[in-house]
């Protein structure tokens, strides 16, 4: 580069000229970032008429017209990035002349450190063209300023496309500057596979002069110098200067565009699947009011929640609600799923789940995953509130159902008890009459027998019937169990039961009605009989029955603890919680009624005490009912353990 002098003074400011004429040297000019002149050859004095003293420290703007300042302001702030700028065509005053046509070399100076300090403008003169010269000469600085300040990328290569132009905007769109890329092929701006492919396409079209994008817009990708791609649009000319051949591609950058698009095509997607998930839920809503079992809603339900799903082709649908299992015609287990629990008055009775034969795509390239998990949880209420609803309206029949026992109970009581009192009656007279070791004698003691054995189950049916509350009494628990005992040992042994019994004699006394307590305990005993005969229809070592019992404290207070255990069949997790409902069995319909647990229930609460189960499937139940030494009332909340 040409050396120039950092003052004032002439010195050796200038380069010696090849021919000694130091008066044709071309005007050199420093100017500090700010725009202030630092030097001023010889050159420049012969051409503006200005010494360099004058000038010095002075804006360089005071040589140009108003008009030619902002052009001059923007290519400084680019000298201050390290951009270089050639033939830069403008107008320049001078001293006491008119103006001049110049065209400007700026290239940035460093110093020492590679700080860009001030800016070195080479200038030369321009002759003023006359006629259609000035035209051209005019249209030419127009046409540079218009693609140098345009807003797309402007991108000129040759035939072999090698850059030759790039445009400040391009620079900014891609991230190079010009000087980075001049010479370089355009492929460079371009990520896979159309880099690859580039050089084939040119050959192609310098052989056969077909082209495909030449005189056409088209989207593509263009490639960031950082690496990152971007959507571009793309529209190329072809023009051709004597025996040369150029290209000029415009380049467009259409991110936001494309944001936009696919914003609305996220919208149009998810309207429609909103629109597909409410017809879901109107229809399982229309299943749910039509059909009374719930077997067949559950099939439907499934039957409707597939197509609904983002994927349909690749999910698979599957409901279970307490031991049954509904579920697509083909389906499998897989890590890719959603669940959504069915909740009846609290407690999980099943689930909705949804299985995917393959991983989902990432969520921006499927924003509906989040909904499905939403559809399913809808779906797996509507499905809950469904059965509280029905429960709900099955107590208040059963209710309605145990009110009628109750008056068939009393009826029944009171018409039995008038006759056996009489067989009582008449089987007195005769024992009467008779001698102790007669036969007849002992026919009149077993019909006696018999009478008040039916007494008593008419006395349960009117304490059934009346729920009596009559004050308790003291009663030791031994005798309230051998009771029981004594009417079950021989069905106990007739199954091949082997019992356990362990009920300590110095047990406190219970403050009870002992004749509640032996019905809870002989309903607890006759179900696990059940039990033991389901898991073992003849005899075998682990078919045992054990009642316990052995004082406890809970919360401060004293209780006894009573515990029948069987190593039965056992009892399902989901039937546990309801089995103290009342008409609830897991027997057959001729082998149980579904009141005994409620029954039991209800007299343990009676009084003060709680009843409550622990079982595993295929192994054992055990139920405990642990009843206070006082008087005071206990949390009856919780019954499994």
């Amino acid at each position: 580069m040409t050396q120039h002098s950092t003052s004032s003074g002439r010195g050796n400011s200038d380069p010696p000229d090849p021919a000694g004429n130091v008066a044709e040297q071309r005007p050199l000019i420093e100017v500090g970032m700010d725009g202030g002149i630092r030097s001023w050859n010889l050159g420049a004095e012969r051409v503006y008429g200005y010494a360099a003293g004058e000038l010095a420290g002075r804006s360089i703007l005071e040589l140009m017209p108003q008009e030619k300042a902002v052009a001059f302001r923007q290519h400084m702030e680019r000298l201050k990035r390290g951009e270089s700028f050639r033939h830069y065509k403008t107008v320049h005053l001078r001293k006491n002349k008119p103006p001049i046509d110049v065209s400007v070399n700026m290239e940035p100076k460093r110093d020492l450190d590679g700080e860009i300090r001030s800016a070195l403008l080479v200038v030369q003169p321009l002759d003023k063209p006359k006629g259609i010269h000035k035209v051209l000469w005019e249209s030419d600085e127009w046409t540079r300023a218009i693609v140098e300040t345009a807003v797309d990328g402007i991108i000129t290569i040759d035939d072999y496309g090698r850059i030759e132009y790039f445009n400040p905007a391009a620079e900014r769109l891609f991230g190079y500057k010009a000087g980075e890329v001049q010479g370089e092929n355009v492929k460079l701006l371009m990520p896979s596979p159309y880099r690859e492919e580039h050089d084939s396409y040119l050959a192609n079209y310098r052989r056969t002069g077909a082209g495909k994008i030449i005189g056409i817009g088209r989207e593509l990708v263009g490639r960031h110098k950082d690496g990152t791609v971007f959507p571009i649009e793309l529209a190329v000319s072809e023009v051709r200067m004597g025996n040369r051949r150029l290209f000029t591609g415009i380049v467009h950058d259409i991110s936001q565009r494309k944001q936009v698009q696919q914003e609305k095509e996220r919208v149009l997607r998810d309207l429609n699947k909103r629109n597909i998930e409410t017809t879901c839920l109107y229809r399982v809503g229309e299943v749910v009011r039509s059909r009374d079992m719930l077997s067949d809603i559950f099939r439907e339900v499934v039957r409707l929640v597939r197509p609904a799903l983002l994927y349909p082709d690749i999910a698979r649908v599957c409901i279970t609600f307490d031991d049954h299992v509904y579920r697509t015609t083909t389906f499998d287990e897989t890590p890719w799923s959603i669940s959504a629990s069915i909740t009846v008055a609290g407690r999980k009775r099943g689930d909705v789940e949804v299985y995917y034969l393959e991983e989902r795509p990432p969520r921006e390239h499927g924003p509906f995953l989040g909904e499905e998990k939403d559809l399913i949880e809808a779906i797996a209420r509507t499905l809950g509130e469904l059965v509280e609803r029905r429960e709900a309206e099955s107590k208040v029949i059963q209710a309605s159902k145990l009110a009628s026992i109750g008056e068939l109970a009393a009826g029944v009581g009171h018409e039995i008890n008038n006759p056996v009192n009489s067989i009582i009656n008449c089987a007195d007279i005769i024992m009467e009459m008779t001698a102790a070791d007669s036969q007849e004698r002992q026919f009149a003691e077993l019909a006696r027998s018999e009478a008040e054995r039916i007494a008593k189950i008419a006395r349960d049916l009117l304490m059934f019937s009346r729920q009596d509350r009559e004050t308790h009494s003291p009663a030791r628990l031994c005798d309230i169990v051998e009771s029981v005992l004594s009417l079950t040992r021989k069905k106990i042994a007739k199954s091949n039961v082997e019992l356990e019994v362990d009920i300590p004699e110095d047990l406190p006394e219970l403050n009870c009605r002992s004749e509640q307590l032996q019905q809870v305990i002989m309903n607890l005993i006759i179900n696990a009989l059940y039990a033991l005969d389901e898991r073992f229809p003849k005899g075998h070592p682990d078919k045992k029955l054990c009642i316990r019992a052995a004082p406890m404290d809970y919360g401060g207070r004293s209780f006894v603890r009573i515990t029948v255990e069987d190593f039965g069949s056992g009892i399902e997790p989901t039937h546990i919680d309801r089995l103290f409902d009342p008409f609830f069995t897991t027997k057959g319909r001729d082998r149980g009624t579904g009141l005994g647990l409620s029954v039991s229930d209800g007299i343990v609460k009676e009084h003060g005490g709680v009843i409550s189960v622990e079982s595993e499937p295929g192994r054992f139940s055990r139920f405990h009912v642990d009843l206070p030494l006082d008087s005071e009332a206990v949390d009856t909340g919780t019954r499994a353990e």
